[in-house]
């Protein structure tokens, strides 16, 4: 990366879902990471800042992390990506109220898979499918950076008792998709604070 990242982060909504914005590069080029409430104030933050977003990355369609990404959308016209597995919940919703949030239906611009890569400015956001939370979870990596949704939290992980959840998914995920990155990953999980791969492993009953 010949740009250095920057990242700032936002908790929004009555479950504090944190919601990050990254300057991908010199001219402003910015990403937004589950914007899940808030988008007044999430926009306001950004045009201050003085970015531009060019697309909003969604870890998983739930509610307290997709739910400004309409709104989002048609405020800066940038796309919005999700993985198909999850594509549904975001079009559809789970519930018409939930968690405290009245859900904002929104169309997804762009299915995102395993492997595929997001270019923006110059930043490439690497796609990992990581199913357990829900069906179409995903993490993206962005060089030593790992934004984890609700799959790895601080001493704990993402729960797998609602639709499109599962267990053995989960263990599975954090088997092969997690526990083997590099132990200086810094993780930024989609509630609570930064955390590393390292700190994980040694403190987290589930890796």
């Amino acid at each position: 990366m010949s740009h250095e990242i920057e990242v700032r982060s936002i908790a929004v909504g009555p479950l504090e879902a944190n919601c990050y914005i990254l300057k991908c590069d010199e001219k402003g080029s910015a990403v937004i990471i589950d914007p899940g409430d808030e988008a007044d104030r999430l926009a306001h933050t950004i045009k201050e800042a003085g970015l531009k977003p060019e697309a909003i990355l969604l870890t998983h369609g739930h509610i307290d992390h997709a739910n400004a990404a309409g709104a989002l959308k048609d405020s800066f016209g940038c796309p919005i990506y999700i993985h198909r597995g999850d594509r549904d919940i975001v079009e559809r919703g789970e519930s018409p109220v939930l968690w405290g949030l009245v859900r904002n239906h929104c169309a997804v611009d762009k299915e995102i898979a395993d492997g595929d890569e997001i270019a923006v400015g110059d930043i490439k956001f690497a796609v990992l499918h990581a199913p357990g939370h829900t069906s179409g979870s995903v993490c993206y990596r962005v060089g030593s950076l790992l934004f984890t949704g609700d799959v790895l939290f601080r001493g704990s992980i993402g729960r797998t008792d609602l639709p499109g959840g599962s267990d053995a998914d989960m263990m599975q995920t954090l088997k092969t998709r997690i526990s083997v990155l590099d132990g200086s990953t810094l993780v930024y999980p989609g509630h609570g604070p930064e955390t590393t791969i390292e700190h994980e492993k040694k403190f987290n009953p589930f890796l």
